[in-house]
């Protein structure tokens, strides 16, 4: 069953952000974190299709600038009560019988109710307020050490601008129950005759408390010898970064990067690949929550561009030896039983690539980094960036995804995931609209409901999974879970042929 925060999130942004403008907080823990003011660090994309996501920093606008004094007040929309109700039923029947053979007949129903009733209101910063405050206020010197770390590991900074939150506390109950029953008969001399029934019910309930943020926007600092704020962005030109601020007269959008390689497949983040020009044609594509990309009007933003991506990742761990898979396997297996391991992975791939070398840790990260080293401590590079392209998919999933694809590890289920999230993705492409996408009769388990896996890694990734027909529903803020779902199902799936 999806999280019950996560579709109060779903069900209040798609009706009041038709825009596509506000960005959904992705956990309860960290809502209260998303404040007008605050400062969120993010990390530049290794992928055209998902977005590493935005993490709190624990600074505000005030910590950085001088002289101190608090933020200016924000502006506050008049309360908006919102109430969603779903109520559903879903039965089927079937019998198979035969002259003198005997009957067998069964039946099941699946149950969902899931309703809110709450009551938000919209925290906005008057966009008139950053020009004040850039007459008033200077970079602090020196600089935040926290900013110059973010410099150092060249992660752009933004800063909240507008939340959405919660007015009073609200309790969120979702429910889905299953019934089935069956009987049958069996003719002859023993005459056998036999009924059954069974239900299961699950139940989550989530109290969000007042204050609590369910979405926000952003926009980008710009930081050098003095500051500013970018609200607005010609998307004719590719975004600037947050450090290195141009100077007057300069076009904002100047500014270079350093083309990597993997394994002769190059990393272009900006989506610019001069050796591989089929990777490179202008396809339209909607910009990111945000309103930045990486030049997205020069990659092919559908399931071929996808595969395309993927597909060189994948070539490379499918030419590492069977041993050396299995230890990668095993490695990621351990990794993903804990969160902070997973965050603790990235950045320690990511220091080593910039540094050429990683210290040796204990536990299950350490474990995974000594198939990505030499002897010399030196990070075998052609290898790490594959990897840490994985590890950044995993990072875009669910903790619930996490867990299942933990399962599927240890249990070698993985093909017929795989399919199916790839049958999603080449039905729904180019992912702009909502539409009911078809899943195939044989991809799915025999106890197709809510509780088979496959069906929680698709919700999970904010689809609506139907058991009738059987579909799902697309829908297009889904795009970068279920994009980073098929990487990590891709990748996963390579290292595991018999042919590594």
């Amino acid at each position: 069953m999806a999280s019950a925060f996560e579709g109060v999130i779903r069900s209040v942004v798609r009706e009041l952000d038709h825009g596509g403008d506000l960005i959904p907080v992705d956990s309860l823990q960290s809502s209260t974190s998303f404040q007008p003011y605050c400062l969120l660090g993010r990390k530049l994309s290794r992928s055209w299709f998902w977005k590493p996501r935005y993490k709190c920093i624990n600074l505000s606008i005030r910590d950085i600038l001088e002289p101190d004094a608090p933020e200016p007040a924000v502006k506050q929309s008049a309360p908006i009560h919102v109430y969603d109700s779903m109520d559903g039923e879903l039965q089927g029947s079937g019998e198979v019988a035969a002259p003198g053979q005997g009957r067998l007949a069964g039946g099941a129903a699946v149950f969902d109710n899931f309703s809110i009733s709450m009551n938000v209101r919209t925290l906005r910063v008057d966009p008139n307020i950053w020009d004040a405050m850039k007459k008033e206020r200077r970079l602090r010197q020196p600089e935040h050490k926290v900013l110059q770390q973010l410099r150092n590991c060249g992660n752009d900074v933004f800063v909240v601008t507008e939340v959405l939150q919660t007015q009073k506390e609200v309790k969120v109950t979702r429910t889905q129950k299953q019934e089935g029953s069956g009987q049958f008969a069996l003719p002859g001399a023993l005459s056998l005759q036999g009924q059954g029934q069974g239900h299961r019910s699950r139940k989550k309930t989530v109290t969000i408390p007042s204050g609590s943020t369910l979405a926000f926007q952003v926009a980008q600092l710009l930081i050098d010898s003095d500051w500013d704020v970018l609200l607005f962005w010609d998307k004719k030109h590719k975004k600037p970064r947050t450090f290195g601020l141009p100077k007057a007269g300069d076009q904002v959008s100047t500014f270079s990067i350093t083309l990597g390689t993997w394994a002769g497949a190059p990393f272009c983040p900006l989506g610019v690949c001069p050796s591989q020009p089929e990777l490179s044609r202008v396809s339209p594509s909607p910009l990111p929550a945000d309103g930045f990309a990486e030049n997205w009007s020069a990659v092919t933003g559908d399931f071929q561009g996808l595969q395309a991506e993927v597909g060189a990742q994948a070539q490379i761990l499918q030419s590492l030896s069977r041993e050396l898979c299995g230890r990668l396997l095993a490695g990621l297996g351990q990794v993903l039983r804990e969160e902070s391991a997973l965050q603790t992975l990235e950045d320690v791939l990511e220091q080593g690539l910039r540094c050429g070398s990683v210290a040796p840790l204990d536990g299950p990260v350490g474990a995974l980094l000594e198939c990505l080293v030499h002897s010399s401590r030196q990070l075998e590079e052609q290898l790490a960036l594959p990897v840490l392209y994985l590890v950044e998919a995993l990072a875009v999933l669910s903790e619930t995804q996490h867990g299942l694809l933990t399962e599927m590890l240890e249990t070698a289920d993985r093909s017929r995931q795989f399919e199916l999230v790839r049958s999603v993705l080449e039905q729904s492409t180019p992912w702009r609209e909502r539409r009911a996408v078809s899943l195939p009769q044989g991809l799915l388990e025999s106890s197709w409901g809510p509780e088979a896996p496959a069906w929680v890694l698709l919700e999970e990734c904010g689809l609506e999974v139907q058991a009738d027909a059987p579909q799902v529903c697309w829908e297009p803020e889904a795009r970068g879970r279920t994009c980073a779902l098929y990487a990590c199902l891709t990748l996963l799936l390579g290292l595991s042929r018999d042919c590594c």
